[in-house]
């Protein structure tokens, strides 16, 4: 997929979200976004699954303008996860086989999906597994209480995150796979497990990653660093850090937290 210099804001009277902006993301390749609120990485995404249009520029995948693929046919050669991920009043079978209605009765696919995103230990553990209601609002108040397996069953914000995932891994073999903060409620031990094996499961394909974690993107074959809707840095992990700007002083402000302080001096 090809970027070629491409504006875009969401209003004629808001300013610009991607100023002049040139990507290219090759076969097979990973690449991460990663800069700070605000910058365009989210905007960025939605163009790719043409959620919007560039007002300026273009955006192509093999060498085909976007404008000329109809939406429903772009779509189903993707596989997108959005930091703002929706949860539906069903089953978790269900969250979890909207994305991809034709394989909603397939316990295997739907079962390895969740695997993937470390949410089957979580659904085997609901009162009726992967049949569990993932709602209480069809229930009055007093009604069905929480020893009741047929009640409906509420998940936290990082369960929930783990079940928009497996959603997401759902569709397999997909031409792109982006994921926006795929796991920004998920705590450390979790986004570790979690990332491992997306990095096995995105091997080989075309895939987009925005983190705000940089431990989580350092291992992407290119790393883009926006700044104001413009790419201002582009290279490896270690080609970066090498380079000593933006992106170098971002991760080293978040690895420091991680290291030992120094004691204060004694007076």
């Amino acid at each position: 997929m090809e970027l070629r210099d491409v504006w875009f804001r969401y209003d004629e009277r808001q300013p610009w979200v991607l100023k002049g902006v040139d990507l290219f993301i090759p076969f097979g390749r990973s690449l991460a976004l990663v800069g700070l609120n605000g910058a365009g990485k989210s905007t960025l995404i939605k163009l790719l699954c043409r959620f919007y249009d560039p007002v300026r520029g273009s955006v192509h995948w093999d060498g085909t303008d976007l404008r000329d693929v109809p939406p429903p046919e772009l779509r189903a050669r993707m596989a997108v996860l959005f930091q703002d991920f929706m949860s539906s009043d069903l089953t978790a079978r269900e969250n979890i086989g909207v994305g991809a209605l034709e394989l909603l009765g397939d316990d295997d696919e739907i079962r390895r999906a969740a695997g993937l995103a470390g949410a089957h230990e979580l659904v085997t553990a609901l009162p009726r597994g992967y049949d569990t209601l993932l709602s209480r609002i069809f229930f009055a108040d007093g009604e069905g209480g929480e020893d009741d397996p047929a009640a409906g069953t509420t998940l936290s914000g990082g369960q929930w995150q783990r079940l928009a995932l497996a959603r997401a891994l759902l569709r397999q073999s997909r031409d792109l796979l982006g994921l926006d903060e795929p796991s920004a409620g998920l705590d450390a031990q979790a986004e570790y497990e979690v990332h491992a094996r997306l990095r096995a499961h995105r091997a080989g394909r075309m895939s987009l990653l925005v983190s705000h974690r940089l431990s989580a993107v350092r291992e992407a074959d290119v790393i883009v660093m926006l700044d104001g809707g413009r790419i201002t840095e582009q290279g490896t992990h270690d080609e970066l850090m090498a380079a000593g700007g933006a992106y170098e002083r971002l991760f080293t402000v978040q690895a420091r937290g991680y290291l030992p302080q120094p004691a204060a001096a004694e007076s």
